[in-house]
């Protein structure tokens, strides 16, 4: 590179003629001081002010220097030539860009800008593309080895799985709160209509309200809708009864509610690789108070209770019987029943809660 000072300030000078216009006072103050410099960085007295215009008042007219501004303080170092190129390169790059927006480039075959029309074949093929991501998602999310029981749900219309897994996973965390059942039903499906916490609070009221058949509501009892013939045609207020009446099955299945008057609750539910089935049974005699918990799994895996600070492990490498126990239980805590299978990791919670009675 030729770092000849006195080629790099013509050659730079020239370049800066079309862009003073746009330049600010700042840039070309800076820019006129590093070219008024020598090599070694020592400012030329002599040199006049290359970029900004000459001031040459007349005896008469009053202008003093006393009325000059301010000297502003240098953006950059005297004799600093490369700074100035730098910014040089910035005000160019504007310039450019203020330029193409306003006469934007044309194709060797155009005579004005026009706009054109999207291929209908492109449109298509990007619908079909994304029709395809969604099912991938909704098998992805419907792969799972537990949501085989999903589709036993007694509900009035039959809800997408990718939206009954959503359901799924956010039940499994609320069932171990203590909230109240309606609170956990808007809580389970809050995340499927955001905004839509008065509408849902109201719903939930409606279904916890509805008479319920073996731990189950009977859906046609609820707020005495008229389903339509699927979920993607309902009414939002539709799909949000119909979310709420598969929450509510969920957690109850979820949940096994012992006391000292029902001291056995069992629970069944359906897998890819058979039936998952729960018993659990609640001693309340303080000398041996303890919850006892069996399973059968379809195949090898692995029960786990904990609690308190406790916890109760068992497992087993092929289908067949499992139980876990913890002592002292407190009339009131929730107790969390974790289970996994062979085949994949990832657990379904139930729990235990003993309650009054």
């Amino acid at each position: 590179m030729n770092r000849d000072p006195e080629k790099i300030q013509r050659r730079i000078l020239m370049l800066l003629q079309d862009l003073l216009p746009t330049a600010t006072l700042v840039d070309a103050e800076a820019a006129n001081q590093a070219l008024g410099c020598e090599a070694t960085g020592t400012p030329s007295l002599n040199q006049p002010n290359l970029l900004m215009p000459q001031d040459n008042p007349s005896p008469g007219s009053g202008y003093t220097d006393s009325k000059r501004s301010p000297q502003r303080e240098p953006l950059f170092e005297l004799g600093d030539v490369p700074a100035v190129q730098d910014r040089f390169h910035a005000l160019l790059k504007h310039r450019l860009q203020s330029e193409i927006q306003k006469n934007p480039p044309l194709f060797p075959w155009e005579s004005a800008v026009q706009d054109y029309e999207a291929d209908p074949a492109y449109g298509s093929a990007k619908a079909d593309f994304g029709s395809q991501d969604a099912a991938s998602v909704e098998a992805k999310a419907t792969s799972n080895i537990w949501n085989r029981q999903l589709r036993t749900l007694n509900l009035p219309v039959q809800v997408p799985g990718l939206v009954l897994g959503r359901l799924l996973k956010q039940c499994q965390q609320v069932v171990q709160s203590s909230l109240r059942e309606g609170v956990q039903l808007v809580q389970a499906v809050e995340d499927l209509f955001p905004g839509e916490g008065q509408a849902l609070n109201y719903l939930a009221g409606l279904v916890v309200a509805s008479p319920a058949r073996s731990g189950v509501a009977t859906p046609t009892a609820t707020a005495g809708a008229n389903f339509p013939q699927s979920y993607e045609a309902a009414a939002p207020a539709q799909q949000m009864v119909l979310s709420l009446l598969a929450a509510r099955e969920m957690i109850v299945t979820l949940t096994l509610a012992v006391s000292a008057s029902q001291p056995t609750v069992a629970r069944q539910w359906e897998t890819e690789q058979g039936t998952l089935q729960l018993r659990a049974t609640y001693n309340p005699d303080p000398t041996d108070l303890s919850i006892v918990v069996r399973a059968e799994l379809p195949t090898g895996g692995r029960l786990a209770m904990n609690g308190a600070g406790f916890q109760s492990v068992a497992e087993r490498r092929s289908p067949g019987s499992v139980g876990v126990e913890l002592c002292d239980p407190e009339v009131g805590q929730v107790y969390m029943l974790e289970t996994v299978l062979d085949g994949d990791e990832t657990p379904l919670v139930f729990v235990v809660r003993i309650v009054e009675g």
